[in-house]
């Protein structure tokens, strides 16, 4: 990131249980994108919840990521005004979503909050680039 890049913070609400303990448990986890190297990535994403969760929850010695199973991972809201409030969005239908483009072969992403287009990309990478701007910069 260069300097004037900020970190950002994204809220999941994640269900998880202890291996061997047939318990399940939800709660909300903040992620720093400072802490992400690989944004976007679900396998890197899960492992630092089980490391939080382990850290928090389990025993000292028990305390390793591999003992959580992490059931349900879902982003939540981290629009204005607060990360994880509610928002206009949360009851009027997305924030970021996806229509059709001029361009053969294209989809357009357009911001409702703002009432702008953030970009045109091709329809193959169209729902992944929609998934990584709805988990940076807003409602789901």
């Amino acid at each position: 990131m260069s300097e004037t890049d900020t970190s950002l913070l994204t809220s999941y609400r994640v269900t998880w249980e202890q291996k061997g303990i047939d318990k399940s448990h939800t709660e909300v986890c903040i992620v720093d994108s400072d802490d992400m190297t690989r944004p976007g990535d679900k396998e890197q994403l899960h492992g630092l919840l089980r490391k939080m969760l382990a850290i928090r929850h389990l025993p000292i010695g028990q305390g390793v990521p591999d003992n959580i199973v992490l059931q349900d991972v879902v982003p939540v809201c981290n629009c204005e005004p607060y990360p994880g409030e509610d928002c206009a969005f949360a009851e009027h239908g997305d924030r970021f979503y996806l229509t059709s483009s001029s361009q053969p072969g294209y989809e357009v992403i357009r911001d409702h909050h703002r009432e702008q287009v953030l970009g045109n990309v091709h329809n193959t990478l169209s729902v992944d680039f929609l998934t990584l701007v709805r988990e940076r910069y807003g409602h789901q």
